[in-house]
């Protein structure tokens, strides 16, 4: 489905449902980014990330933390990264790219908000770059709030697919709420996004060199998964 078809669908889906959601102001998908990780020896790895700062980029830490090299795009233009610093349980990674600091470079920054002021019902945004084919627009709502290491993981049903992973997820006040980072199997597909209040405690960690880093998202950690992830049944 076209960018422009896609758009049309959720915004019907949206009246249908009967959602509260304000206008859309698509001027928040300009601090939305493409994230490229190369693995030594490995195929290329495609994801999303929001510009938090001045170079600065906030993803999720399954698509970098492989990566022998990092590369941001935007457009036609592709700035190398740096270094980055890394929560790998929280799958959070945040992204330095010296490049993009430059005046002809700047991209917007992300205004930050809190998922721990989040109610289930609230309009949510979602900005990624699905399947490499251009970044794409999805509409949901908070569907539950899942707490989680002093935070809260946000379940939605704004849908997302490979690629959006990393993707900025915004409130009716255009501020960033979380990354879109995992949805489950199966034919009923849930959505989860990482909140944005750990972006702060991740900022004042010291940055590392480009590198793979060892560790397992909370996500994939089969043995000690969060109760909300868990399977009900023996």
């Amino acid at each position: 489905m076209c960018q422009y078809m896609r758009l049309v669908a959720s915004l019907a889906l949206g009246l249908l449902w009967g959602y509260a959601f304000g206008e859309v102001n698509h001027a928040l998908s300009l601090s939305v980014v493409q994230v490229h990780a190369f693995p030594e020896g490995g195929k290329i790895l495609l994801g999303s990330g929001v510009v938090i700062g001045p170079g600065r980029v906030a993803t999720n830490c399954h698509i970098t933390q492989r990566a022998k090299t990092v590369v941001i795009s935007k457009g036609a233009v592709r700035y190398e990264a740096a270094s980055q610093r890394a929560d790998i349980n929280r799958d959070l990674c945040i992204v330095d790219a010296p490049a993009m600091e430059a005046p002809s470079a700047k991209l917007p920054v992300a205004k930050l908000g809190q998922a721990s002021r989040l109610s289930v019902g609230e309009p949510l945004y979602l900005y990624g770059f699905p399947r490499a084919i251009g970044i794409a627009f999805s509409q949901g709502q908070v569907q539950s709030l899942h707490p989680y290491q002093s935070s809260l993981i946000i379940e939605t049903s704004a849908d997302f697919s490979e690629g959006a992973s990393g993707g900025g997820i915004f409130n009716n006040n255009g501020e960033l709420i979380g990354l879109a980072t995992f949805f489950s199997a199966g034919y009923e597909r849930h959505y989860y996004a990482i909140p944005s209040d750990w972006i702060g405690d991740l900022v004042k960690a010291a940055p590392r060199k480009i590198e793979p880093i060892a560790g397992i998202p909370f996500w994939q950690d089969i043995e000690r998964l969060p109760a909300f992830l868990r399977r009900p049944g023996p």
